[in-house]
């Protein structure tokens, strides 16, 4: 038997060797593992699920519009939240500014009721 040392190179029939072997063992595991005959038996063919019979689908509509009102609500909220905080803040910074712009006391109260609620 031959014993190489790191530094010297690899002689090409040991790397020929080497490389036939890694190709013959390949094909012996490819040829064990019949995976394409075994995926035409699995074939499942991709079926549209009719609205009006499927019980999961009735479910989640059932859900949807009984909580739709509620989610119209929270988007709402949410987008209040988002886009009018900065505009409520201004308004209510002062009792000046509500005033030079119109709004009644109620109005006044309403937003800073508001900024409280939505911190």
């Amino acid at each position: 038997m031959c014993t190489l040392r790191a530094s010297e190179p690899v002689p090409m029939q040991q790397r020929l060797l080497s490389a036939g072997i890694a190709a013959a063992t390949s094909l012996v595991l490819l040829a064990s593992f019949p995976l394409a005959s075994s995926a035409a038996r699995l074939e499942l063919p991709n079926k549209e699920v009719d609205d009006a019979t499927s019980p999961f689908v009735q479910e989640l509509l059932k859900r949807s519009n009984e909580n739709r009102e509620r989610y119209t609500k929270e988007r709402l909220q949410d987008y209040y939240r988002r886009n009018f905080k900065e505009y409520f803040e201004f308004e209510s910074s002062n009792a000046k500014v509500g005033k030079a712009r119109g709004l009644s006391p109620e109005t006044q109260q309403a937003i800073a009721k508001w900024l409280e609620e939505n911190k």
